[in-house]
């Protein structure tokens, strides 16, 4: 099966798993704030947070490695199995004893007892089985699909059955997290060949830190810039007001990371596989820009026309000092998902202490602006924030792949602004009526939107179409 062929079917079995996913995910988020209460997003927050931290600080890029590698040993996935393990029940034992400490900072003793459980979920992790990974590596993403729908529909299935038992507690949702994780784990053995064994090399760890190294510093400044804000918020703001932060950040991941992560998924194995060859990759890029723009742009001008109205239907009333900061933070989706076209080249290409110098500029933006931001504009102000790192942060992929390619992404900057075309004179079209709360006015714009839409669509790429389609069936 040629290369693009099988870009193609993992696209479309990532695409399928994301948007599977994504759904359950809105289906939870939508009945559990209608259940718990802000302070309660604001809490499990704190967790995801602190979690999650620990377990992208500790990222010496095992998965990446073996992707990026071209010659794999048992001895060298072995060793990267064991580093996975050590870092799991490391990562648990920190959690737990810190526990105690950040429940006083953030001044919420209930936090304590949320953190302690929460650390069996780095624990889980760590144990998954490496198939998952060599899985991604060959650009087989059936089985992976079927994992992360199993770990989706049983956190889904916990948390809600748990919040109508406990009558509304953030422990419903730490519950359903651990659950679907655990589950996931169990079950990542079943999919692929590969089993552990008890072998360990010094050379191979080497190996493996010498290329994740540079990852785990960039790991870290792109965990520190999008939740120190969540930091910051819940100390200067208080765990309402993130609440408030938290969901808006995560109906904008719904609505906008889907296509972000597919790239990230598909293109990052892809790309290795022709690492050394610049003009299939400058095709490659030119694909991709156009395709992230084309799905991307809709999605934000659509919402961007009436974001109070969708909050409300969704969430409920209480939920609508959200609907600001979603707008802000749709922007920002669109331009981290132009960012995300560029960032798999250098990867492939194994330069990673590029990426990592990158991260360290936007960082430097990062911390000198969000505290004064959420001091002087509130949750608004740490959006705004992330706009604008992620805005740098395009300016800066889209110079070092330049650099990087001798030149040549001029296709995929006009490829960016081409996809963008049809959203924006739809959203300009539906925009200029006359706009009412009823809802019948918000159906009429939505309507003349996806009209509009998929009229300048059709007659602006219908051969980037048959490029594609002759592209897959090569």
């Amino acid at each position: 099966m040629t290369l693009s062929r099988r870009v193609f079917k993992g696209g479309v079995w990532v695409s399928l798993s994301f948007a599977i996913s994504r759904l359950l995910g809105l289906i939870r988020l939508t009945i559990l704030a209608r259940l718990l209460l802000p302070e309660d997003f604001g809490l499990i927050t704190i967790v995801t947070l602190v979690v999650g931290s620990m377990w992208v600080l500790s990222d010496m890029g095992v998965s990446a490695s073996v992707i990026q590698r071209s010659k794999l040993t048992p001895l060298f996935m072995h060793t990267a199995w064991h580093m996975n393990w050590l870092r799991g029940f490391i990562l648990a034992f920190v959690c737990w004893v810190s526990a105690p400490w950040l429940a006083q900072f953030f001044d919420h003793a209930s936090l304590q007892y949320l953190l302690q459980w929460a650390s069996l979920i780095p624990l889980i992790q760590g144990l998954e089985s490496l198939g998952m990974v060599l899985l991604k590596r060959d650009i087989n993403f059936r089985q992976r699909s079927y994992i992360d729908l199993i770990r989706e529909v049983v956190n889904t299935l916990v948390a809600v059955l748990l919040a109508l038992y406990w009558q509304a507690s953030a422990e419903a949702m730490l519950w359903g997290v651990i659950s679907g994780t655990c589950v996931a784990s169990f079950c990542s053995y079943f999919i692929h060949e590969y089993r552990p064994s008890f072998q360990f090399n010094q050379t191979c760890a080497k190996d493996i830190w010498s290329y994740g190294g540079h990852l785990m510093g960039a790991g870290i400044l792109v965990f520190a810039m999008t939740n120190l804000d969540d930091v910051i918020i819940g100390k200067v703001l208080g765990i309402e007001e993130l609440g408030y932060y938290g969901i808006a950040f995560t109906l904008a991941g719904i609505l906008t990371n889907q296509l972000v992560q597919v790239f990230n998924t598909v293109m990052f194995p892809a790309l290795s596989e022709i690492q050394h060859d610049h003009d299939r990759i400058k095709r490659v890029l030119e694909l991709s820009a156009r395709l992230m723009s084309n799905v991307l742009t809709p999605v934000v001008c659509f919402v961007s026309m009436f974001p109070e109205q969708l909050v409300e239907f969704v969430f409920g009333k209480q939920w609508l000092p959200a609907a600001p900061v979603l707008l802000v933070l749709l922007c920002m989706g669109w331009v981290r998902g132009m960012a995300t076209v560029f960032g798999p080249v250098l990867l492939a290409k194994k330069r990673s202490e590029v990426l990592h110098r990158i991260k360290w500029m936007e960082f430097f933006l990062f911390s000198v602006t969000i505290l004064p931001a959420v001091y002087f504009l509130g949750i608004v102000g740490a959006a705004l924030v992330l706009l604008a790192v992620y805005a740098l942060s395009l300016v800066l992929h889209m110079k070092a792949v330049s650099t990087e390619l001798n030149g040549g992404i001029r296709g995929a900057t006009l490829a960016i602004v081409y996809g963008a075309i049809p959203g924006v004179v739809a959203y300009a079209t539906a925009i200029s009526t006359e706009q009412m709360i009823s809802i019948e006015r918000l159906m009429i714009t939505g309507l003349l939107f996806i009209t509009v839409w998929l009229a300048v669509l059709w007659f602006e790429e219908r051969v980037f179409v048959k490029k594609v389609v002759k592209m897959v069936m090569r």
